[in-house]
């Protein structure tokens, strides 16, 4: 199969889907020309390493939604599709006004996001939301990545057909979780070795909640909590300089310990006595699939599309935004440590969230609606 792709913002999330799900047996046969931005060469040179040049193109088109618009409709009228899919909300949008009046492939979209009722607020908001449902109303269908995440979906456009949706759970690698062995940042760190050590793996962004996660840990100075943990952070992006001038301002200068970048996550998981995921909202929680299927205690919000990943297992939940719990939940777990809960689990884990999954029914659903 020949399949277009389009991305506005093929980074996070979007790039993890291509690595996990590109990379499954299901999709060695298929060929891919993704049009998204790429302006260092770093997508096309990632593509190449992790998914092989000779499978995955990549158009790079003129900067803005006028620009991209143009490329699909050109690249559409080159080329010989089978079909056409978009990852995000702006890609799905903007492809499905590009492809008015050509006799195009099938448009799936899938939603990589969920919406937020701050996004329609005042009358430029509710006049949008109309012009996106009608765009929505015209795509042959909608991929989500969670049910969560097509509850919210439906919930802002009820318009859209039922039948429109796809919703395939998300997955990762991992095989690659559970096998990791992990590194020992204490002694990288020259720590002792009783200090107890938080992970935080998001982007410094609003959405993942790290300014929760500050305030916790100066809770727990504030209680005289001792030994107090190091919370090691891994993201990058973002408000990192603002998050940590945050941190500074609250006295907690060497609390908190920016890692470098890493392509070995399941070594640095497993090197945390915790993981804190105090996100505000998810499409699809992956690094709480990760961290289950790593093993290690998972300190987790129960926001929408994280709620459901985290679902019977022994997560410990706190709601978005709530400080105080989470300074408790680190309190429980250093008392009463629940490692051997996480480890036992990670069978279900591995089997549940395995990649090889949601990969053979995209491919099943490609395949389907190229039929139609």
């Amino acid at each position: 199969m020949n399949v277009l792709m389009t991305a506005m913002q093929p980074g996070g999330g979007i790039r993890t889907f291509f690595r996990y799900i590109y990379s499954q047996h299901s999709f060695d046969n298929d060929t891919f020309t993704l049009i998204a931005p790429d302006p260092d060469g770093q997508l096309a040179f990632f593509l190449s390493n992790t998914l092989g040049d000779k499978r995955f193109k990549v158009v790079v088109p003129p900067w803005g939604s006028l620009g991209f618009t143009k490329t699909i409709r050109s690249v559409i009228k080159e080329g010989n599709f089978d079909l056409l899919h978009s990852h995000g909300f702006g890609a799905g949008l903007l492809s499905q006004i590009a492809i008015t009046g050509l006799n195009s492939p099938p448009h799936l979209m899938t939603a990589h996001d969920v919406f937020l009722s701050t996004q329609f607020d005042g009358c430029k908001g509710q006049f949008r939301k109309v012009l996106m449902a009608m765009l929505f109303k015209r795509m042959d269908g909608i991929h989500t990545v969670t049910a969560d995440a097509t509850d919210n979906f439906k919930q802002f456009f009820p318009s859209v057909p039922e039948r429109f949706f796809h919703p395939i759970l998300h997955g990762v690698d991992t095989d690659f979780f559970y096998t990791g062995e992990p590194e020992d940042l204490r002694e990288k760190l020259a720590l002792h070795q009783e200090t107890p050590l938080i992970g935080f793996f998001g982007r410094f962004m609003g959405q993942k909640g790290f300014r929760t996660l500050v305030d916790a840990v100066f809770q727990l100075k504030e209680r005289n909590c001792s030994p107090l943990p190091k919370v090691l952070t891994f993201g990058w992006g973002g408000f990192i300089r603002e998050d940590y001038e945050y941190v500074a301002s609250l006295g907690l200068n060497g609390t908190f310990v920016q890692m470098p970048a890493t392509d070995n996550m399941p070594a640095m998981i497993k090197a945390v006595d915790m993981v804190a995921m105090p996100s505000r909202w998810e499409a699809c929680g992956l690094l709480g699939m990760e961290v289950l299927a790593a093993g290690v205690p998972l300190l987790a919000t129960d926001c929408i599309g994280l709620r459901e990943v985290v679902a019977d297992s022994p997560a410990r939940l706190f709601s978005p935004g709530d400080s105080s719990a989470l300074a408790d939940l680190i309190q429980q777990e250093l008392q009463e440590p629940t490692k051997d809960r996480f480890v036992k689990y990670q069978g279900t884990a591995v089997e549940r969230f395995h990649i090889s999954r949601p990969a053979d029914e995209l491919r099943a659903l490609y395949q389907k609606m190229v039929d139609c």
